[in-house]
């Protein structure tokens, strides 16, 4: 019998959830239901396993963006963002570096942030099960040995 290590921990309102209770769904990200309860959550992260699963993916995601601009001759995505004058690094999304977390967040909610749940939240779910869906990402850096994703969920049931 396969022992499956918990890579992950999600609290909302300061209460551990469990994963298959809370939803991303990028079509209504940023989106409030009228009337439906609103609480922080964080998400951390086991820096060794996001490396693992988001680090090929974000390099990936950083060669298809360069190859893109060389093939227009323009820097098109980073025209999107006010202060970065180049992709941000891998290390520069996991730190707190030279840019600023709203830059950061920027750029992750536009490019990345979606890469980074499907592959922690969207398994096993069924409606029935789902109690919150995430709203809002306003935080995101490692701290020692976790990936700290902090942000707002709101109840869907």
């Amino acid at each position: 019998m396969k022992t499956e290590i918990n890579h992950m921990q999600i609290h909302i309102n300061n209460q551990e959830i469990h994963s298959s209770d809370i939803l991303y769904d990028e079509h209504f990200y940023k989106e409030y239901i009228e009337g439906k309860e609103i609480r922080p959550f964080e998400i951390n992260i086991d820096l060794n396993d996001f490396n693992e699963k988001i680090k090929p993916k974000y390099q990936e995601l950083l060669r298809e963006l360069i190859e893109d601009d060389e093939k227009v001759g323009e820097n098109y995505a980073l025209e999107l963002f006010e202060t970065l004058t180049e992709y941000p690094s891998y290390e520069d999304i996991l730190n707190t570096t030279k840019i600023s977390m709203k830059e950061k967040m920027d750029f992750l909610d536009t490019f990345f942030i979606s890469q980074i749940f499907k592959e922690y939240l969207w398994y096993e779910h069924t409606v029935k099960e789902i109690h919150w869906t995430i709203k809002e990402i306003i935080y995101f850096n490692r701290n020692d040995d976790k990936i700290i994703i902090k942000g707002n969920a709101q109840r869907i049931n």
